[in-house]
């Protein structure tokens, strides 16, 4: 009998053609979108929880180590997690608040390059103010008949947000409480044979011990990026550079895209509320220089050294997951492909798998 816990086609066995498989794949690929997009609910959240509950369960043990129960361990352990965040956040608020006072300025200089748009469309193209205008009032109308749909999209993504961030806590201390639950569930799902639960085992301890890694060197790199980028910010002598260097680390959670997202506010500030030029190239050379940085040395050394997945399955898990999910999906959905790498490489049959989402990585090699 084989040593996997995922049984291999024996020669008694019929073996179905290849357009056979394929169409059940599809056929399958097809119902696990409709899954995801109809279940969103109830998965976002559940995901969510699930890689939290894995970053915090070291916390967890250290906090049982010291024999106060696992219950307390969980609840202090969330605990601890909150006051860091509520930490980071007043932080961020002070700044932002900082920040809002500039806010008048801000719209008084951008009727000024209003002003002088439409200047200079009128000597330049030859279109008139009063073209310009009615181009405006049409602008303005199409925004009004979209208002409608918008303000119920924010209703909804803020009622969402919301219930997410409610049941989050209570997701992530039943997941902890019962994960020996779990962990014996699938040791019964996929044993090979009763008893032997050795690669069961060995298995969800490394999908565990990746994620965890891959989880906490995303929050390392984070880390790392807001201190580069609120450094830059500072040494050229932008305004609000703290604000700013942590806004944009903090979208780096999506990839690729995040850190050029967060780039944007600092660039426009620094055009629309400086005089001189060349602050806003300095503010592109900041964030160039940190994109380098992070794409070519941070996030490989840290992150990439567990889980090496394939750029342009990532940007297809990030393109898919922001159509199914929105943002959420865009942070969720290249960690999971992740996780499947990691199953992938550790089960012969899937193995191809695995090499075609990134990288392999010789697990006994790194032991």
């Amino acid at each position: 009998m084989s040593k996997n816990f995922i049984h291999h086609p024996t020669s008694g066995q019929k073996k179905h053609p290849f357009w056979f498989k394929t169409t059940m794949i599809l056929i399958g690929l097809s119902l696990l979108v409709i899954v995801l997009t109809t279940a969103k609910f109830i998965l976002m959240p559940l995901a969510f929880s699930a890689f939290l509950a894995m970053v915090l369960n070291p916390l967890v043990r250290l906090f049982e180590k010291w024999k106060l129960g696992k219950a307390f361990s969980i609840i202090l352990s969330m605990v601890v997690v909150i006051v860091v965040l509520a930490g980071v956040l007043s932080l961020i608020s002070v700044q932002f608040t900082q920040f809002a006072e500039r806010v008048p300025e801000v719209s008084e200089k951008l009727k000024t390059v209003s002003s002088q748009t439409i200047g200079f469309l009128e000597e330049q193209v030859g279109i008139s103010q009063e073209e310009q205008s009615k181009y405006l009032e049409q602008g303005v109308n199409n925004l009004i008949d979209q208002s409608g749909n918008l303000v119920s999209s924010l209703v909804s993504a803020t009622t969402n947000m919301f219930t997410v961030l409610g049941l989050l806590p209570i997701f992530i201390f039943f997941m902890l409480y019962y994960q020996e639950m779990y962990k014996t569930f699938f040791q019964k799902l996929f044993a090979a044979k009763k008893g032997d639960y050795t690669h069961v085992d060995s298995l969800l301890d490394r999908i565990q011990e990746v994620t965890q890694n891959y989880l906490v060197g995303m929050l390392t790199v984070i880390g790392i990026l807001a201190m580069l980028n609120t450094t830059g910010l500072f040494i050229i002598g932008l305004e609000h550079a703290l604000f700013f260097g942590v806004f944009a680390s903090l979208l780096a959670i999506i990839p690729y895209i995040g850190i050029i997202i967060g780039a944007l506010p600092p660039l426009l500030f620094a055009l629309l509320l400086t005089d001189s030029l060349i602050t806003p190239l300095l503010v592109i050379a900041v964030f160039g220089t940190v994109q380098f940085l992070e794409g070519n040395f941070i996030t490989p050394k840290i992150v990439g050294s567990k889980v090496s997945i394939n750029p342009f399955v990532a940007m297809v898990a990030l393109i898919v997951g922001g159509q199914l999910w929105g943002i959420s999906g865009m942070i969720l959905f290249v960690p999971l492909i992740g996780i499947l790498k990691v199953i992938f490489d550790q089960i012969p049959d899937l193995k191809p798998y695995g090499y075609l989402l990134g990288n392999s990585i010789d697990y006994n090699k790194e032991e």
